[in-house]
């Protein structure tokens, strides 16, 4: 076995919600994250640093929601 040897990364394409309970929840999550979104931006039109925060944080769950959970697979 070599230890330097590269993973092959499956591609797997985006799988369609499966129920009515989840597509609510991911859009409530995806509205959640858009509005954290207007509120770092406001943050930062105002000169404050937390705006900065903001962007990141909210960023990174809307990155979240679209992600396929086998991509944290270790």
């Amino acid at each position: 076995m070599d230890p330097f040897r590269k993973r092959k990364k499956k591609y797997t394409p985006f799988q369609a919600v499966s129920s009515q309970r989840e597509l609510w929840r991911l859009l409530i999550n995806v509205v959640l994250c858009l509005t954290g979104l207007v509120f770092g931006y406001v943050y930062l039109t105002n000169g404050l640093i937390i705006g900065w925060l903001f962007v990141a944080a909210f960023t990174f769950f809307l990155l979240v929601q679209f992600s396929n959970p086998s991509d944290y697979d270790i």
